[in-house]
């Protein structure tokens, strides 16, 4: 998870100004549905004046109420919308890694779903052809300087993994994809991520 971590927060710096500008956005459109409502508030004031002052100031505090309950929730829609996008963009990060700093990454998350250390390892058809063997060896190495099994094997199967791999032993997978990963982090890390967003 220490990788999604460091992502998350170079992600929490890259975004900052469209984040910015979002909410400005988002907060120009409340102050809109604010001023809407307040002027309606004051049309239905003007017209029942006449039948009494208290109804007239119960229904500008309805209309403030709902304005104010709207605003806010269009805030937290455009900061949960920022929120998720910020995920996407650890994942579009994790996939666009530098070669050698992929290969870690997929070593390392391999090592971590291992339990048996003979798993066969199922990647993506690109990442089997473009990094397979380098990926279970490394993954083999982890587990070695563990001190623990290490006979994980290149699976001669492949699936339609964004990133990641699954690891297989009989029928039983363990799914350790990036997206799934970045999926199942959302719960954990998604008040990091809004206070390194919006704090």
């Amino acid at each position: 998870m220490n990788g999604i971590e460091k992502i998350t927060a170079k992600i929490a710096d890259d975004a900052q100004q469209e984040i910015r500008n979002i909410l400005d956005k988002a907060k120009s459109e409340a102050a809109e549905v604010k001023a809407k409502y307040a002027a309606q508030a004051e049309a239905e004031k003007a017209k029942i004046l006449v039948t009494g002052e208290e109804q007239a100031k119960e229904i500008v505090r309805r209309a403030k109420s709902v304005a104010e309950l709207e605003a806010r929730q269009q805030i937290l829609a455009t900061k949960q919308k920022m929120i998720s996008q910020a995920f996407d963009k650890a994942l579009e990060r994790m996939l666009a890694l530098p070669k050698d700093d992929y290969v870690a990454l997929l070593s390392r998350l391999t090592a971590q779903a291992a339990s048996t250390g003979r798993e066969e390892v199922v990647l993506s058809l690109q990442d089997r052809k473009d990094h397979g063997q380098k990926i279970v060896d490394g993954a083999n190495k982890i587990l070695k300087d563990q001190s623990r099994q290490a006979e994980l094997k290149l699976s001669e199967e492949t699936r339609p993994l964004i990133g990641g791999v699954q690891l297989k032993a009989g029928d039983v997978e363990v799914n350790s994809t990036l997206d799934s990963i970045v999926h199942f982090s959302k719960d954990s890390l998604a008040l990091d991520v809004a206070a390194a967003l919006f704090g």
